[in-house]
């Protein structure tokens, strides 16, 4: 059975002496955004409180669109009024709300329609994604005083990383308990060598196949980070950044670290799966199932994937399916957002050397199936 876990969404974690208590978290949205901070004065409470709400609604949806899109292109994301920013928001929930007879102050949680906010990236021709990356299992190390931390309690690190809300991003978190079954199965050193066999006997207890290794390595005043991810259907390079304190305590500067490595693993993940192309292609697949369920698993990834626009089930059996599908983007970027779906597609020819779809009219080039 899985252990307990949580995709990083909590506003708050407690450290036990045995590691975190976490509890399960619920599905994530990608069209939400959180910690949207709002500060206004005006005339009356009442007043404050409407022109905070309303800017709070236009950051949060420049933060998304921000959220969907690479750094070259946000010059190009269409300004945003108070109008479209009300079209476009589903709803929102204020936190830690303040007031007095003129002012308020508050943290806001903003979640959007989806189709406007892919109308408004349409309309100003800005490429976006919104395939959500599997989570992966975090785990911080930390190099001082020549130890290597990861369980302890003085892991400053790994405190810094708790104190992040990722807001639904597309490369989700989770936080390991860290229970003395883990504390015995992993050591520091072994998550900073990566170690694939014990991080993946790790990661299985999460529900996945990958991990993120974040090192940071305190030298006086400088504070050097190296992320890596391991595992999964897709290799990455590491993202590395130095950060010195320039007047900050170091737990604001760690927190700063994790916040730059959370964006940069962001960014690296769109740079995988955003088209810039918008021409659609057909690829014919065979999908193939032992059960109803690993049919069920191929569906929902195909209909669920944002790079599939349209499929059509040109014949089906007990066992398998024949699949003509139209979608963005190369077959390689529709292979990778599938897997995310625990959906592999796999190019028939280059693993067996089978004559493609079209040489014989009978067999599909391509082959789907379930990520075992």
């Amino acid at each position: 059975m899985f252990a307990d876990f949580r995709l990083w969404r909590a506003a708050a974690v407690v450290f036990a002496v045995a590691g975190f208590f976490a509890q399960p978290a619920a599905a994530a949205d990608v069209f939400t955004v959180r910690g949207i901070h709002v500060d206004k004065t005006a005339e009356s409470a009442t007043a404050a409180r409407t022109a905070a709400q309303a800017e709070g609604q236009r950051l949060a949806l420049t933060e998304m669109m921000m959220k969907l899109t690479l750094p070259e292109d946000w010059a190009s994301l269409p300004p945003v009024d108070d109008a479209t920013a009300q079209r476009a928001v589903r709803g929102f929930q204020v936190a830690s709300e303040k007031t007095s007879s003129t002012r308020y102050i508050a943290e806001m949680i903003v979640s959007f329609q989806p189709e406007a906010v892919r109308r408004l990236l349409r309309g100003a021709n800005v490429p976006f994604g919104e395939t959500q990356a599997r989570p992966a299992l975090l785990l911080a190390v930390l190099n001082r005083d020549g130890r290597k931390l990861l369980w302890e309690e003085q892991n400053a690190w790994r405190e810094a990383w708790a104190a992040l809300e990722p807001a639904d991003e597309l490369t989700p978190l989770i936080l390991p308990l860290g229970d003395i079954m883990e504390i015995n199965s992993l050591s520091a050193e072994q998550a900073s060598t990566g170690e694939e066999a014990a991080l993946a006997s790790l990661a299985a207890n999460y529900g996945t196949s990958e991990t993120v290794v974040a090192e940071a390595t305190v030298e006086g005043e400088t504070l050097k980070v190296t992320v890596r991810r391991i595992g999964g259907p897709a290799a990455s390079e590491p993202v590395s950044g130095t950060y010195a304190r320039e007047g900050r305590d170091e737990a604001a500067t760690m927190q700063a670290a994790a916040a730059d490595m959370l964006n940069a693993l962001a960014v690296a993940w769109k740079r995988q799966i955003i088209v810039r192309d918008g021409r659609l292609s057909t690829l014919a697949a065979q999908a193939i199932f032992m059960n109803l369920n690993e049919w069920e698993t191929i569906r929902k990834g195909l209909t669920s994937t944002p790079l599939v626009q349209n499929m059509e089930v040109a014949g089906i059996s007990s066992r398998g399916a024949e699949i003509r599908i139209s979608h963005k983007g190369t077959a390689e970027m529709l292979a990778l957002s599938l897997a995310q779906q625990n959906v592999t597609l796999t190019d028939a020819v280059a693993e067996t050397g089978a004559p493609a779809d079209g040489s014989t009219g009978r067999t599909p080039r391509w082959r789907l199936g379930v990520r075992q």
